[in-house]
């Protein structure tokens, strides 16, 4: 074949579909009531149009087929390719959409190129288009290249392109193939959202009929000052977030208002998502209306509006990521060879051969990856206390810091001053990395966007690059330095009086669902996870309780769990558990022991594989979550080997969004990574007693226990949590659950 053409429109009706490697022999459509056709015309042009379609002056994306530049191959991730090319066609049609920072797009004229695959599947591999090819509107995918190369050496190849318009027509007029069943193989109609999501309703039917008393106050408070949405998870708070915004855009619109909405979330993953709740809620079409005259939607992650404001790439500067997700990655990676480094030198070793005996420990288990926890700590005293206020080794701020003997209890324990200098130290080490890869890391690039947020710049801009209201998801993935910008994104308006009215900012949390400590303010007095700095003190809250993404017996496991947190000193945020289910009973979550990590992951990807053959809805409804960073790590080699083909492996947030294309494969990942996702069944496995001792610190117990409640709550009907004796067995954390028997041994 020698193309693949499709419209404007049936490129993003694609979406709804859910599209294997078969699919890529023939782009054969299913049957059924899709509004598409497919059409073959001699020569090898594959045309999906509408099949009402009366025009052939209409925007069209044409993909290249065959030879030595083909699109789509074997042995490629061609459905995740797919995926970016209709994510590439939206940002080229509409303006509301943008390209994920993170594909590394780049432009030389009318040519665009950017990364086929995440970090996994991509191997560095680029898809390059043509930009309005022969002055039309139209986008042209004309090569699939290993690596970057110069956009000379593709040569023209518009040739395809030309023939693939000049028989356009002809497909317009020409009825659609007749569809055998076994020619559908590798497409079947699919739900973009997480199952049951919005369960079909649209926007008038959740704000009438399905909203709680609580979701609805909350969607019909004015804008007046900062709202903070909290409740446990499945309580409804992404959704409840995402109808005040559309619901706010509408009456804007009606009232010929102009607005600027901007929906601020943590990862590439999380925009996605939101995006498609919108598209459900109220028709594609619709949303991007708001992108035209006086209206604006936006949905971006904080780093994203950070790397457009300041414009990283013209002053040659490069951020290790505009993903919160997979820039911590990285971060975590270059903290590790620091370590190593410190550790690999004389003088630095003898430097600190005094430092305290646990942090002496800690540091050689976690360069021999025997403790990724300790890393993960550091990570966080980076994020929520060096970068988070410019402190530095050499400066006045660093000797205050060295100085400060006081710490939170939630932070890596560093009792002396010589712990501390270390860590400092090690920081310094782990800059100059980032300062020879003449890149910035996360934590560097808000510092830098809230300096210029409160630059005479910015002062100028506000008024005509900020916005109305600003809607925040997962805000305990912030760290306090990013919660500070906020409400700097927000117009100025003043009052009768001249007084600055409060920014209008809405903010949904559930601080148990965060992995790390860094939503603590650590220079707060009252440890308070909105500072003075924030401007969001005094906000009002609402409080969401009913649950209605897992079952009573899930939310009376999660109860229990929630009584072993232990407390972190938080005024009015560290409440108990009080989610209430409104899903019909089901089975008691369970708890299995195996004599060895080897064999829990062969017994539970067995099970797995089993009920993801069965289950209605396919693979996508199963999930086999790890909250053991170092067994995830270590075992990725099994489960790319012997249950490659069984299991789909999630290993960042943006891999969720292929999970429609997965089949009948079951997930494999970390709770943090399906954060927002709803599963069936999840098998919650290697919560062990190793992870977390009870001698252990309080940030690493919470991490523990963060990791398990968000793991745990992810599953709607069946949770079963598995641990390994070689690792000490079920961790202590779950001893209250399976003495009140909320969670029964298997």
């Amino acid at each position: 074949m020698k193309a693949l053409i499709l419209t404007k429109e049936s490129v993003s009706r694609l979406q709804r579909f859910g599209i294997s490697d078969e699919w890529f022999s023939k782009f054969n459509l299913p049957s059924g009531n899709h509004g598409l056709k497919r059409v073959l015309i001699e020569g090898g042009l594959v045309y999906i149009i509408e099949d009402d379609l009366q025009s052939d002056e209409v925007e069209t994306v044409v993909i290249r087929l065959g030879g030595k530049y083909s699109i789509f191959a074997d042995g490629r991730p061609n459905a995740s390719m797919l995926d970016r090319i209709i994510a590439a066609s939206a940002a080229h049609f509409f303006a509301s959409s943008q390209i994920p920072t993170n594909w590394k797009p780049y432009s030389e004229n009318d040519v665009l190129s950017f990364y086929a695959g995440n970090h996994h599947t991509g191997k560095g591999a680029r898809l390059n288009a043509k930009k309005n090819p022969n002055g039309s509107g139209d986008l042209y995918f004309f090569a699939y290249t290993k690596k970057t190369i110069q956009f000379d050496e593709l040569g023209d190849g518009n040739s395809i392109y030309t023939v693939a318009k000049k028989h356009f027509a002809e497909a317009i007029l020409t009825d659609g193939t007749l569809k055998e069943e076994d020619d559908t193989a590798g497409i079947v109609l699919s739900e973009r959202l997480p199952h049951g999501f919005v369960q079909g309703a649209d926007l008038n039917e959740w704000y009438e009929k399905k909203l709680t008393q609580e979701q609805r106050r909350f969607v019909d408070l004015p804008y007046d000052g900062p709202v903070r949405l909290r409740g446990a998870a499945g309580t409804g708070k992404t959704l409840a977030l995402v109808i005040k915004m559309l619901m706010d855009s509408l009456a804007f619109e009606n009232g010929n208002e102009p607005f600027r909405l901007c929906f601020v979330v943590h990862s590439q993953a999380s925009v996605d998502l939101i995006q498609a709740i919108s598209e459900s809620l109220i028709s594609q079409a619709k949303l991007r209306e708001f992108t035209s005259g006086g209206g604006r939607i936006e949905i971006r992650t904080l780093y994203d509006l950070a790397n457009h404001h300041l414009n990283f790439p013209l002053r040659e500067l490069t951020p290790v990521s505009l993903d919160g997700v997979e820039g911590r990655h990285f971060q975590y990676d270059l903290i590790k060879i620091a370590l190593k480094e410190g550790w690999g030198s004389p003088i630095f070793k003898s430097r600190y051969g005094g430092i305290s005996q646990e942090l002496s420990k800690r540091w050689k288990s976690s360069i021999l990856d025997k403790d990724p926890a300790f890393i993960a700590e550091l990570m966080n005293e980076f994020s929520s206390v060096i970068d988070a206020e410019g402190i530095r080794r050499g400066e006045e701020t660093g000797e205050k810091y060295i100085k400060r003997g006081r710490r939170p209890n939630w932070l890596l324990a560093l009792p002396a001053e010589i712990d501390r200098r270390f860590v400092l130290d090690v920081h310094a080490i782990y800059r100059k990395h980032l300062f020879d890869m003449n890149a910035l890391s996360i934590d560097e690039m808000v510092a830098d966007f809230d300096s210029f947020l409160d630059s005479n710049a910015w002062d100028r801009e506000r008024q005509r690059e900020g916005y109305d209201a600003i809607f925040v998801d997962e805000l305990h993935l912030f760290t306090a330095l990013e919660k500070q910008t906020l409400q700097k994104l927000v117009k100025r308006d003043f009052d009768i009086d001249g007084k600055p009215d409060r920014p209008s900012i809405f903010m949904a949390y559930d601080l148990k669902q965060s992995p790390r400590d860094s939503f603590i303010d650590y220079f707060a007095a009252d440890g308070s996870i909105l500072s003075a700095k924030s401007g969001l003190q005094n906000s009002e809250l609402v409080q969401l309780n009913q649950v209605f993404r897992y079952t009573p017996q899930i939310a009376e496991f999660l109860k229990d769990l929630d009584s072993a947190f232990p407390a972190i000193d938080i005024p009015g945020e560290w409440d108990a558990y009080v989610g209430e289910a409104e899903l019909p009973d089901a089975a008691v979550p369970t708890v299995e022991r195996f004599d060895d990590v080897v064999k829990l992951l062969d017994g539970v990807f067995a099970e797995a594989k089993k009920l993801a053959k069965k289950i209605e809805g396919g693979g996508r409804r199963v999930a086999v979550l790890c909250v053991s960073e170092e067994i995830f790590d270590k075992y990725l080699p099994t489960l790319r080997g012997r249950f490659k083909s069984d299991a789909f492996l999630v290993d960042s947030r943006e891999v969720t969004s292929e999970l429609r294309h997965i089949g009948r494969r079951f997930v494999f990942s970390m709770p943090e990574y399906v954060a927002g996702l709803q599963f069936d069944t999840v098998f919650l496995v290697n919560v062990n007693r190793s992870e977390a001792p009870k001698n252990s610190g309080v940030g690493r117990r919470r991490q523990l226990i963060s990791n398990t409640y968000l793991g745990a709550s992810r599953a709607e009907n069946r949770l079963h949590i598995s641990s390994s004796d070689d690792e000490g067995g079920p961790s202590d954390v779950l001893d209250l659950a399976i003495d009140r028997g909320s969670l029964v041994e298997k």
